[in-house]
């Protein structure tokens, strides 16, 4: 059984640091999070999630993410990231989906 923490995170909190390594993945609950890449800043709100890329390929994180407001999420660790993968294909393929649209819009590749 996959674990999950449910945490609050106060406004002004970097939950991931570009070009640290990875930790966590997030699923926004409540509260906005402001995303930074080298394509520019972005927010993310409830239903979205971060985190993701460095725990697929155990590399780097590719974005700053703070929290712009008050946010409360759920929190996977590496392991309980990887279950949740195994266990589930639907949101697999949504995570899947998510990793490609951020790639395209770094690299600038076209979108459908």
């Amino acid at each position: 059984m996959t674990r999950v923490d449910e945490m609050d995170f106060p406004a002004g909190k970097v939950l991931c640091r570009k070009g640290e390594s990875g930790g966590d993945f997030f699923v926004i609950l409540d509260g906005q999070a402001e995303v930074e890449t080298s394509a520019g800043k972005h927010m993310l709100g409830p239903g979205e999630f971060f985190g993701e890329i460095a725990l697929l390929d155990n590399g780097p994180r590719s974005a700053t993410v703070t929290a712009a407001t008050p946010m409360h999420c759920l929190v996977l660790g590496h392991e309980q990231f990887r279950d949740v993968l195994h266990q589930k294909g639907d949101i697999a393929l949504k995570v899947l989906r998510a990793v490609t649209h951020r790639l395209r819009e770094t690299v600038g590749l076209p979108t459908g």
